[in-house]
């Protein structure tokens, strides 16, 4: 019984040690949600945007249920406010939508890492790697670019011309016998696209050397790391986002046998 009793005792002091404790935790979310709000204003100022944020997640999850309508809204804002600029807030981070083409070139020129980074994604290095072309700068990034230059001289490119001219007539046509078998029914082409974009950069950039497993195999896995891309990003097993950081592995892997 004292035993029972001395238990007893301790479950009562927790108790209202939490019931102490649940107003200053109150207080202190109360007080990093306001300090949030605060400085998204005042990083927006009188550029257009949502008036409050959600925290943390901002406006990430529109983005993640309908993307298109977000960037849309995100582009009209940008035309309306004047100057070509929106904000926004993802993932704990103030967001800038830059419309005017002359302000993103200057915005581009200016990638250093004393200046602008390219993001990619809010997650991106979790997802791309550290390494990622994205993120490098100075001599590293000019000796990567200085190496894979020749790759894109007038004379590479007329070569991959032909190559994606020969991919992407074949799907067409491809398209073209479907829609006389269903007698001219509207279908939906964004799968089909993919599937020609897919394999066009494939027989550009490997050639004959992706075996059909392979093309298979990268061809599930980047679907896969598309998905991932455009959800929350939790990284648990279980979770897309997970999956895709899985299957950027194996597509590296599977390009590089």
């Amino acid at each position: 019984m004292t035993s029972q009793a001395g238990a007893m005792m301790e479950s009562l002091h927790g108790l209202e040690d939490l019931r102490t404790a649940a107003p200053l935790l109150a207080a202190a979310v109360a007080l990093y949600i306001l300090i949030e709000q605060l400085s998204y204003h005042r990083k927006k100022g009188s550029l257009p945007g949502p008036p409050l944020v959600v925290p943390f997640l901002g406006s990430a999850v529109q983005m993640v249920l309908d993307p298109t309508r977000f960037w849309d809204l995100q582009a009209e804002r940008a035309s309306k406010s004047g100057d070509g600029l929106a904000a926004d807030f993802l993932f704990g981070r103030f967001m800038v939508f830059i419309r005017d083409s002359e302000l993103s070139h200057r915005v581009l020129a200016n990638v250093r890492a004393d200046a602008f980074h390219v993001v990619g994604h809010p997650f991106g290095k979790k997802l791309f790697g550290e390494h990622n072309l994205f993120y490098m700068f100075g001599e590293q990034h000019k000796d990567l670019r200085r190496r894979i230059a020749p790759n894109f001289t007038p004379r590479a490119l007329s070569t991959y011309a032909i190559v994606q001219q020969r991919v992407i007539l074949t799907h067409l046509r491809r398209w073209l016998d479907r829609s006389a078998t269903d007698a001219g029914r509207a279908m939906p082409i964004r799968l089909p696209c993919r599937d020609m974009n897919l394999e066009t950069s494939q027989t550009v950039f490997v050639g004959p050397y992706l075996t059909e497993e392979a093309r298979e195999r990268f061809d599930r896995d980047y679907n896969l790391f598309n998905v991932g891309l455009m959800t929350l990003p939790v990284d648990l097993p279980g979770f897309a986002f997970r999956r895709a950081r899985q299957d950027m592995e194996r597509l590296k892997s599977n390009l590089g046998e």
